[in-house]
């Protein structure tokens, strides 16, 4: 079965949904890669089994580090599987 994300997360540092956590992925699509855009379509983070989304960006102009504004991102899941083609969804992230 193809993993399910969340539709928000609050990176706040307070130990509960503090990161984009797809459940079923990091232990079975070990090869993923993930692709998270901002509501412009600009690639702000790009992540995979060792590298997970905590809200800063990692790409693009606000490659940073810092935290991210609250709002909706999207985001295209490579599972890197051939029996699945790339999944996409959108997340909210709330502080």
């Amino acid at each position: 079965c193809p993993p399910c994300g969340p539709q928000g997360f609050s990176p706040n540092d307070d130990g509960f949904n503090d990161w984009f956590n797809i459940q079923g992925l990091y232990d079975i699509f070990i090869k993923h890669k993930l692709l998270i855009f901002n509501r412009y379509g600009t690639l702000i983070f790009e992540g995979d089994n060792d590298n997970r989304w905590y809200g800063r960006a990692n790409r693009g102009l606000n490659n940073q580090n810092k935290p991210l504004p609250v709002g909706t991102y999207y985001y295209v899941l490579h599972l890197n599987e051939p029996d699945f083609k790339p999944l996409t969804g959108w997340v909210y992230l709330n502080k």
